[in-house]
């Protein structure tokens, strides 16, 4: 009975902890696990009504309560209604980590489940030289390093314009370009922010947000954001990228799906993300399964608003 109540009194610290989030770090830290702290809250509910301490199982109700309320939000939010008559386009962004050397298991992973444009995080070379071999996408950029922050765009429509762009001022590159579908002009932004294990870190992460939020805000429109922003849906600091954005999650529905740490569910989360402008239609989305990586590709079926002058996809399409 000690040890359960003194599991409670870690729940309710954790709590408060997370309601203190907008303050940032190290609060924020603590709200990226609201669905593990929801079901952590009803077990213990459940265990203290069976050991008759009705008081503390009130707590626990109320603590699985305020925790789940927005996993649940998430799951019953439906798609706006949008008249998409434009060209279906599929999006994947995987985080292939940089000391992963299943080159294989990607690549036939992606021969299943082909995409339209690939955006893929922790590019090394080798990763690199394992992308070659797929010439369906003869469109890419690839900004290759050594460390965790290489980056990477392949398409099966043409790209216009991409550059690297340092959104926090810390040396690490994201991509912005545009790709040019069915004769439809769609920005995207490609990127993988810091891991907020640091003030610094946190810092840097929050700062190429804003800028991205301030970009896609001020840019052409269609938009999508893709990429690993190491960031859950139940952090402030995404409510406020899709506030300052107008930008709206391509992955809704009824399930919990994390994309990392996903065998060892009290520390998985889904810090992988498709974000879109309005105007754009999700037909289907979802996390796919393991490529070796830590973590999981997200993809997502879209349809763009529109379907003028067609323009020729690449070869092997």
């Amino acid at each position: 009975m000690r040890l359960l109540l003194l599991a409670l009194a870690l729940l309710a610290f954790a709590s408060a902890m997370a309601l203190a989030a907008p303050f940032g770090w190290p609060f924020e830290l603590f709200s990226h696990f609201r669905p593990q702290y929801a079901v952590a809250a009803l077990l213990m509910a459940l265990a203290l009504a069976a050991f008759r301490r009705p008081g503390w199982s009130t707590v626990a109700v109320v603590l699985a309560v305020w925790h789940g309320a927005p996993v649940a939000q998430r799951a019953l939010a439906e798609a706006p209604m949008v008249a998409c008559a434009g060209a279906p386009f599929g999006v994947v962004t995987a985080n292939l980590h940089y000391s992963n050397r299943e080159f294989h298991r990607f690549t036939a992973w992606l021969g299943e489940h082909p995409a339209d444009l690939l955006v893929v995080q922790e590019l090394t070379p080798a990763w690199a030289e394992a992308l070659e071999a797929l010439p369906e996408y003869p469109h890419r950029h690839l900004v290759e390093r050594g460390d965790a922050y290489g980056i990477g765009v392949l398409s099966r429509w043409p790209l216009e314009g991409v550059e690297p762009v340092d959104l926090a001022g810390d040396g690490h590159p994201s991509l912005v370009g545009d790709v040019i579908v069915d004769g439809q002009r769609l920005r995207f932004y490609a990127l993988h922010a810091r891991w907020p294990m640091t003030p610094s870190l946190a810092r840097s992460r929050n700062l190429a947000l804003d800028r991205v939020a301030t970009l896609v805000r001020t840019g052409p429109a269609p938009a999508v954001v893709v990429g690993d922003f190491n960031l859950s849906p139940d952090s402030p600091a995404f409510g406020r990228l899709l506030g300052q954005s107008g930008l709206r999650d391509a992955l809704v529905g009824p399930r919990w799906q994390p994309t990392w740490l996903t065998g060892f569910w009290p520390l998985a989360l889904r810090i992988d993300h498709i974000l879109l402008s309005n105007g754009v239609c999700v037909e289907g989305s979802s996390v796919a399964e393991s490529i070796g990586s830590d973590h999981r590709p997200v993809t997502a079926r879209l349809r763009l608003p529109a379907a003028p002058l067609a323009v020729s996809p690449g070869p092997g399409t």
